[in-house]
């Protein structure tokens, strides 16, 4: 991140690359389901992966700080992932944090 980065407060723009590697050290064997951009880069990143029995799944969600398309916005740049049964979600947890202070993501436990 440059310096002019931090000193105006702007949010870093994680590349593709940047993205998969993270969502990587929480599953693998993932295929993609979405992807939105905007002027910026990323905003919206999403994959899943089967689960071990049959009709379970899960998707895990990249989303960007800040306005994105359709008018939502989010204060954080985030990784979620959502567990499906039979197409039902049954629960989810936010898994990493991207802090710009640091250029690092932060695990929530």
């Amino acid at each position: 991140m440059s310096e002019n980065q931090i000193e105006n407060g702007q949010e870093r723009i994680l590349t593709r690359e940047e993205i998969l590697l993270e969502i990587s050290n929480f599953t693998e064997n993932f295929y993609f389901l979405r992807e939105l951009s905007d002027e910026h880069g990323i905003y919206l990143l999403e994959v899943k992966v089967e689960g071990k029995s049959s009709g379970e799944f899960d998707e895990y969600l990249y989303i960007r700080k800040g306005g994105a398309r359709n008018n939502n916005t989010t204060s954080e740049t985030t990784i979620f992932v959502t567990h499906y049964k039979d197409d039902i979600p049954i629960s989810g947890e936010n898994l990493a944090l991207f802090k710009s202070e640091t250029g690092e993501w932060e695990e929530v436990k």
